[in-house]
């Protein structure tokens, strides 16, 4: 593979990992890896020359697997789920129609299930490599991660530091997601503009949410070490997590006739997921309450939470916990709303006063039990 040169970040591709260090801060690095949709590919090409279901299990195996973007894969989904190279490939090749399967492509109103997406990205896929190639190439070319590190940075407290290691994947489910420094970007679902062509501004902000993830645990690190049990606090580290750059970054609601109205199935489940869970906001903070409550008496796990909070493309999480982070601004300030990066046990209380001073005003804001905050802030 040629090298390529990205002047504006000064950071390289070599070998297909692209690494080196922004100008922002010394101390922050990011690496970005093209290698499993390169492997990736290459693989669906020899699947379309007609090679037989041993040979594409054989090369997946040998080739595909073993990219680092395949394995963050695998760390991505292994934290919920049993997760490995076998049940990936059966994933995919169920998506593509080679393995039988009872799921429904479509729900009864008529949206396609994450089957159903998953079904039509891979076969989309399949059936022009050709086309693939031609992004990858245009993608290479486009210098955004300067941008996406400054705006990811411009939400996040002083003290973040920013190392990620950034692989683009072909996946078919999550558009984006981030495990520690890892982090991985769907090659299957890049945005593109009305005229074909690659929308960096959206990718921008997706890069940018991603970013802040691996600052957001840079900084949970550093601030909850005397936590011995982190997963009971599970919940509240998932509304701070996702709320912030929700809020801040990538604002659903801002966009969301834009989402509507495309022709990219992605966006109109994110638009969807948006209406449905903003129409229900009262009842999410409520509902938040008991399962914080549930989650710190050790009586709701990682399993149940995340099927109820992080559920489709737009979880419930990220709808309340940016709603959260939209009072702390508006009625305490942008301080204290990204001072919750340095110890999110402190989002209730904080929130709580927010929403107080807001009640205070004459605005009817929901207010969490608090002795349920305290305990969780302590």
């Amino acid at each position: 593979m040629k090298t390529l040169k990205i002047v504006l970040i000064n950071l390289f591709i070599l070998n297909g990992l692209l690494t080196g260090s922004t100008s922002l801060e010394t101390k922050d690095r990011v690496a970005i890896d093209f290698d499993m949709v390169e492997k990736g590919i290459q693989w669906l090409e020899s699947i379309n020359i007609g090679t037989g279901e041993e040979g594409i299990k054989k090369y997946f195996m040998s080739h595909v697997a073993p990219t680092r973007g395949c394995q963050a894969i695998i760390h991505h989904w292994a934290r919920f789920r049993e997760w490995n190279n076998e049940t990936f490939y059966r994933f995919i090749m169920t998506a593509l129609g080679r393995i039988p399967t009872d799921e429904n492509i479509k729900n009864e109103d008529g949206s396609l299930t994450a089957l159903g997406r998953r079904r039509m990205l891979w076969i989309q896929a399949l059936n022009n490599t050709g086309q693939l190639r031609q992004d990858l190439a245009e993608l290479k070319t486009i210098d955004f991660y300067k941008d996406s590190l400054q705006l990811a940075k411009q939400f996040l407290p002083v003290q973040a530091v920013l190392e990620a290691e950034f692989y683009f994947v072909l996946f078919g489910h999550s558009t984006a997601f981030s495990v520690g420094k890892e982090n991985g970007f769907d090659f299957l679902q890049l945005p593109k503009s009305g005229d074909g062509k690659i929308d960096i501004q959206e990718l921008t902000r997706t890069f940018a949410h991603e970013f802040h993830h691996t600052g957001f645990e840079y900084l949970t690190r550093q601030g909850l070490k005397d936590v011995k049990k982190e997963e009971n606090i599970l919940l509240v580290g998932i509304l701070a997590a996702e709320g912030m750059p929700t809020y801040f970054i990538n604002q659903p609601g801002k966009h969301l006739e834009e989402y509507k109205t495309s022709r990219n199935p992605s966006h109109l489940q994110v638009a969807a997921d948006w209406e449905k869970h903003s129409a229900r906001l009262n009842e999410l903070y409520k509902e938040a309450e008991a399962d914080l409550r549930l989650n710190l008496e050790g009586k709701k796990g990682q399993k149940e939470l995340m099927s109820r909070w992080m559920s489709g493309m737009m979880g419930a999480a990220y709808v309340l916990g940016a709603d959260m982070m939209a009072v702390i601004d508006k009625y305490l300030g942008r301080e204290f709303a990204l001072g919750i990066a340095l110890d999110y046990r402190r989002f209730l209380t904080v929130y709580n006063q927010a929403a107080q001073n807001a009640t205070a005003k004459g605005d009817k804001i929901f207010i969490f039990d608090q002795d349920l905050a305290k305990r969780i802030s302590q």
